[in-house]
């Protein structure tokens, strides 16, 4: 059983990258269409954004879920 914790963190963390990827995207769009302004501030911020996000998927990636106990009490 994974840990609820862990699952949650994943989950979150998925959805935030997914967001902030779709923003980048709307962002590239914005300054493509001449509008360099307000297309250079979606992008900055889904990059900043991004970049804080990759620790946390390496750390997930590589530490994997904590340990369950199993019944060792029994």
């Amino acid at each position: 059983m994974v840990d609820d914790n862990f699952s949650h963190q994943v989950w979150r963390t998925a959805i935030l990258t997914v967001a902030l990827a779709a923003c980048l995207v709307f962002g590239i769009t914005v300054l493509a269409s001449g509008d360099w302004l307000p297309g250079g501030i979606i992008v900055g911020a889904s990059a900043v954004g991004l970049a804080r996000e990759i620790p946390i998927i390496r750390k997930l990636c590589n530490g994997g879920p904590p340990p369950t106990p199993h019944n060792a009490q029994k």
